[in-house]
């Protein structure tokens, strides 16, 4: 008896009440994370321009300018697999000394030694860049990306944020429906979208960030695919 009731039609709607709570919540975070995201957009292009303006100090040194101080190695952590990267901490006489965190791991990092004398590039109090003498790597405080990651990211995050909650509140309102997995076309063409349109916005963000290339370029070649995508589901939903 009480396993009948266990499977039957309450217990069954339910568990796809909870499902669809739990899809809407986390729907709700990503797109909070990704507004976020995009709303730092300003900030990110900003600095990126000024890195990019930025001249050798001389004389009574500016917080915009880029200087070169030595440094010394004291250790090195390197970490492979699916999220290689890595630390070097160093010492010296400028106050930016201290511990570097990389993205990846380059021909530098994989490399350099403690003991070793390094150069460093230092813009906004913070060093950019670390070098040997065969080799330079940018450190995670290099503005240079950041807009990259943020649209990327930004727009990621909405898309799957925002199917989300779109397709928790239909199955909270159709319940008798879903647990029959009868899923309306609109919707499986809306997360059809959501997903290909994300698909594309990561490809774009790894092959872009490859070659430096700017948020323009980056939105210049997504939004057509957004908006064809949404001139499909417009047409195809009248």
């Amino acid at each position: 008896m009480t396993r009948a009731r266990r499977h039957g039609k309450p217990y069954e709607q339910g568990r796809l009440r909870l499902r669809a709570v739990l899809v809407g919540l986390v729907g709700v975070a990503a797109l909070v994370a990704g507004t976020v995201l995009l709303v730092s957009l300003p900030q990110a292009v900003a600095e990126e321009r000024a890195f990019r303006s930025a001249t050798e100090c001389r004389g009574a040194a500016t917080r915009d300018c880029l200087r070169a101080s030595w440094f010394t190695v004291e250790s090195v952590k390197v970490h492979r697999g699916k999220d290689p990267g890595g630390w070097v901490r160093v010492s010296g006489a400028d106050k930016a000394a201290g511990q570097v965190t990389f993205t990846g791991v380059g021909d530098f990092l994989d490399r350099v030694r403690p003991d070793e004398r390094v150069a460093g590039t230092i813009w906004r109090g913070e060093i950019v860049v670390l070098s040997d003498e065969d080799a330079a790597q940018r450190t995670d405080s290099h503005p240079a990306g950041n807009s990259l990651f943020a649209a990327g990211f930004g727009i990621i995050l909405v898309l799957g944020g925002g199917f989300g909650v779109h397709a928790s509140q239909w199955w909270l309102r159709h319940q008798e429906a879903a647990a029959w997995r009868r899923t309306p076309v609109a919707l499986t063409r809306s997360g059809w979208a959501a997903g290909l349109l994300s698909a594309w916005a990561f490809l774009l963000l790894l092959l872009l960030h490859e070659r430096d290339a700017s948020l323009g370029i980056y939105v210049a070649l997504w939004a057509p695919a957004a908006l064809a995508a949404g001139a499909l589901l417009f047409h195809r939903g009248r």
